[in-house]
């Protein structure tokens, strides 16, 4: 249970310097931030020093330093949380509400920018999480995490599950890249770095007793540069700069993902229909010609108009899928010691990246769900665990598509649960 161990003093005296103490419970010393620097204190220093300051809070931790102006510097302070449930051990907490303390002024913030109120709501929206042991780092797939890879630059759904005596949690931990944000219609494709807007790593986690099994899919939108201008609902209509303009960007971003995720195979989604088919062939033509076209495999399936000749056509797009996923394998790791790797990841994409692609990763994580289960040996003497777990996450799914949407387009998922009954074949 996540407590608010972080006081936060301000020096009391508005004639000298204003200086913020930071102290931590179990933590000998603090953190005093003046100047525009920052400073570590040893118990005896900030014993004394604390003697001229005046209480502030308490808070559950600190997001950081923003700067507001050049002379005006915030620290954000977490002031509510939920746990959303338990992982490796560490409580998964999000972030609910937040304060920001100005490190100049002892007056209100918000006189200093407008715009802090809009930072402050965004802080606070249910966005944001952190892992309540720092040695759990929640911005890693377990197989980073094993690998001691660095952070990267995030929604998070966790379930109990239990196996006779044995206690277990299955997670969806989906990772937004901080690289390239912003909204459906106002960022679109790629940037000349090769970032593209919507790009989220899904994983999919089982852990019981000292075994954890994961499954790691991307999304992104179309790495080209393009955009969506306008303003009226059904006036954005998708405009592409010149074929070879998109090349660099093309190439930096698909060699990242070989780079971070080994074999990569690329679905697109789109469809038929005016601007998605100018997209759509503008990303295929771009692929044929790209110096990586022999590496990555390209599938194209237009899933509005598959899906109209047959409800059946995901489940046959599942099947061709499943030897490439299954080629991938999954990560597995016992007491420690990793069993298997993930060597490829499936990258989806439809127009926004959400309702289709959720589609579709749905499906692919219910079908690899039982390897997972049979990798841990779930089943050995409970014949419905498996069961259990698929529907456990169904409804994982279903909540991540509705969060993934509602940070990229502002509402939930727009077909809810009827996208998530996807035909299981043996």
């Amino acid at each position: 249970m996540s407590v608010r161990e972080v006081r936060i003093w301000r020096r009391a005296d508005a004639r000298q310097t204003p200086a913020i103490l930071i102290e931590k419970n179990g933590i000998d010393g603090a953190l005093l931030l003046q100047n525009g620097s920052i400073a570590t204190l040893d118990s005896a220093a900030a014993e004394v020093e604390r003697r001229g300051y005046v209480k502030v809070m308490d808070s559950y931790g600190l997001m950081g330093v923003l700067r507001i102006t050049r002379d005006e510097h915030v620290l954000v302070a977490v002031t509510g949380v939920l746990s959303v449930g338990q992982l490796y051990g560490a409580d998964i907490v999000k972030i609910i509400s937040c304060e920001l303390i100005s490190l100049r002024t002892v007056g209100s913030v918000e006189c200093v920018d407008p715009r802090i109120i809009d930072l402050q709501r965004l802080l606070s929206s249910g966005m944001f999480y952190y892992s309540s042991n720092p040695r759990y780092d929640i911005t890693l797939c377990a197989q980073r995490r094993a690998a001691n890879t660095g952070s990267d630059s995030r929604s998070v759904l966790v379930r109990t599950v239990y196996v006779g005596h044995r206690t277990g949690r299955v997670a969806l931990l989906s990772r937004l890249s901080c690289e390239r944000v912003g909204t459906r219609f106002n960022v679109r494709g790629a940037n000349s770095l090769g970032y593209v807007a919507n790009f989220v790593e899904t994983e999919q986690v089982l852990v019981f007793d000292e075994g954890e099994c994961s499954l790691v899919q991307v999304r992104g939108s179309v790495p080209l540069f393009w955009e969506q201008p306008g303003v009226q609902v059904g006036s954005h209509k998708v405009k592409l700069r010149a074929f070879e303009a998109s090349g660099s960007a093309y190439h930096r971003h698909m060699s990242r993902l070989e780079s971070m995720y080994g074999k990569v195979t690329v679905v697109n989604l789109l469809g038929r229909k005016e601007g998605e088919r100018v997209l759509a062939d503008a990303f295929r033509t771009q692929h044929k010609s790209s110096k990586l076209a022999n590496t990555i495999e390209f599938i194209d399936f237009d899933y509005h108009y598959q899906m109209k000749i047959s409800k059946d056509s995901l489940s046959h797009l599942v099947r061709k899928l499943a030897p490439i996923v299954s080629s991938n394998s999954i990560y597995l790791a016992s007491d420690g010691n990793v069993k298997r790797r993930q060597t490829g990841v499936l990258r989806v994409n439809c127009l926004d990246c959400l309702d289709r692609t959720n589609s579709l990763q749905t499906a692919i994580g219910l079908l690899v769900v039982r390897d997972q289960v049979a990798a841990l040996d779930l089943e050995k003497g409970k014949m419905y665990i498996g069961q259990r777990i698929e529907e456990i996450l169904r409804d994982l799914w279903q909540k991540n598509g509705d969060l993934c949407s509602n940070i990229y387009a502002g509402t939930g998922a727009l077909d809810g649960k009827s996208k998530v009954m996807i035909k299981q074949h043996p």
